[in-house]
């Protein structure tokens, strides 16, 4: 930068008048207040680009720590979720497998798969393998944390981090952990480019802004201008508005972030207005669910009807209803139709029409190819619905069942004995007959007092636990053939509580419908 003294204005020159004529004013030489408002603008410049500069490479630099951070924890966490089911059985190719992987991402210095009990199980160089984990000056064990990572120290004539995260088998049991280093070179780099590149633009902005002050104060007001009058737009509501400043420098870019800002309240307000019409789809499937399953069980001598049903976060398309054939028959029918919230309502409202309509004649299986008949003229093409239908007859304890793709019924007899009934037959709703009515079948069960039989959709058998094991038919054949001699409020409890402890508060996916029948 010029010295004072090299800026100073020079000192006037007086010049003598002569004799004659009169003697005129004397002039200050030009250029001399120019000058000291260069210096003056040439000292704000200096500083202003001094401390820009410094806010924007601290911007920058913790922008690029997250950013490098923020890789480092998901190769790190998608290498642990990766290594987990390797580690437990020690597959060396695997694991080392993954570590070259995480290596191929040139921030990465090292990566290390280490087991339970401290022991390295693969790392980028072989020799460490098998040999006991050595943690990096400045690195701290992982201890009860889901994520560690470690302050800069040096490692191969570089700086790093260190990042641990635990291996969890299940997401619980802590088999392991990883821990991948990452250099800082490329960010201590990066600033060094950028101090350079600053550096030769505030040279050239010095030079030129003590020649072109006027242009300069324009050129930046203009854009502040824009920038407000944005903002008040912005302001009241117009997320459409979009801040044209041409200019590159800092102003151009707190132009640019708020046209971004702009834009990411507007992608915002989409989300949050898709998402409230989501909530509403939810809730009119959720109100039609619930107005058409049965507000209560049938009351008939001779028989215990229970049901159970819970559904899930996603509306299903569960179905279970109680239809009177005549006065002698009762019909019972469980149904799972394809599809999620309100097309899957939709298509249990056709379901439910339909069947009530064919639901008059005492032959489960020329009932259920009636109701496919109708049902597949009208069913939106890929949808279709799964339904054990059964027919009993009051009087003479007997039931009369057609399966339509779906779960089998299980019977338990009250000397603990249980059978499955799996008439042959397909889903509804996907042919016109052709195919559906040879292969419905119906059969007929004779029942005594004692005899309970289940009917059920699979969210019951299909139910997991953390370890993604099924509930599986056998499972609830099992729990039936124990609590048979119950009453059958006491078997439908029993058989949901075993479910709920099999699943130990897992996610439920599907709808948990179940009906119990006990002859008494």
């Amino acid at each position: 930068m010029p010295s004072a003294n090299s800026t100073a204005a020079p000192q006037p020159v007086y010049r003598k008048a002569p004799a004659k004529p009169a003697p005129r004013p004397v002039k200050k030489q030009k250029g001399s207040l120019r000058y000291k408002f260069g210096a003056s603008i040439t000292l704000l410049l200096t500083l202003t680009i001094i401390f820009i500069s410094m806010f924007a490479l601290q911007g920058e630099e913790q922008a690029l720590r997250q950013e490098m951070t923020q890789r480092g924890i998901t190769i790190t966490r998608n290498l642990a979720m990766n290594a987990s089911k390797a580690l437990v059985v020690r597959d060396i190719l695997t694991l080392s497998s993954l570590v070259k992987d995480a290596m191929e991402n040139p921030s990465v210095t090292y990566a290390v798969i280490v087991d339970d009990k401290g022991i390295i199980a693969a790392h980028n160089d072989i020799t460490y393998a098998e040999k006991v984990y050595r943690r990096p000056a400045g690195v701290t064990e992982l201890g009860g944390s889901k994520i560690k990572i470690s302050e800069p120290f040096r490692y191969k004539d570089a700086k790093n981090v260190d990042i641990g995260v635990p291996v969890l088998l299940n997401a619980q049991v802590q088999i392991g952990e990883i821990h991948i280093g990452l250099s800082q070179t490329f960010i201590e780099k990066t600033i060094q480019d950028a101090i350079k590149q600053i550096s030769y633009l505030a040279l050239v902005f010095i030079f030129i802004g003590i020649f072109v002050t006027v242009i300069m104060v324009s050129l930046i007001v203009r854009p502040i201008r824009a920038l407000e009058k944005g903002a008040e737009i912005i302001g009241k509501g117009n997320l459409d508005y979009t801040i044209n400043v041409k200019s590159k420098d800092e102003i151009g870019n707190l132009a640019k972030t708020f046209n971004k800002m702009t834009s990411d309240l507007k992608t915002a307000q989409v989300k949050i207005i898709e998402k409230e019409k989501m909530e509403q789809e939810l809730e009119t499937a959720r109100k039609i669910q619930a107005v058409l399953l049965p507000k209560e069980n049938p009351k008939i001598e001779g028989y215990k009807i229970v049901s159970f049903y819970k559904s899930a976060k996603e509306v299903g398309g569960d179905y279970f209803d109680f239809l009177w054939v005549n006065k002698e028959h009762m019909a019972i029918t469980v149904a799972d139709v394809s599809g999620k919230g309100v097309p899957g309502s939709l298509g249990m409202v056709m379901t439910r029409s339909i069947l009530r309509s064919q639901a008059q004649i005492t032959d489960a299986a020329a009932t259920l190819a009636r109701t496919n008949a109708l049902l597949f003229k009208d069913i939106k093409r890929g949808m279709f619905v799964t339904m054990f239908y059964a027919i009993i007859d009051l009087a003479h304890r007997r039931v009369n069942c057609a399966n339509a793709g779906h779960n089998p019924l299980i019977l338990g007899h009250a000397d603990g004995r249980v059978e499955l009934f799996n008439p042959s037959g397909i889903a509804l709703g996907l042919d016109n007959g052709d195919r559906f009515n040879p292969k419905m079948q119906s059969v007929d069960i004779n029942l005594v007092p004692g005899d309970v039989f289940i009917l059920y959709t699979d969210g019951v058998t299909e139910a997991m636990n953390p370890k993604e094991e099924e509930f599986t038919e056998e499972r609830l054949a099992q729990v039936l053939g124990k609590c048979v001699h119950l009453d059958a409020q006491a078997i439908s409890d029993s058989i949901v509580n075993e479910l709920m402890e099999f699943t130990a508060g897992a996610p439920q996916h599907d709808d948990i419908t179940m009906v119990t029948v006990k002859v008494v």
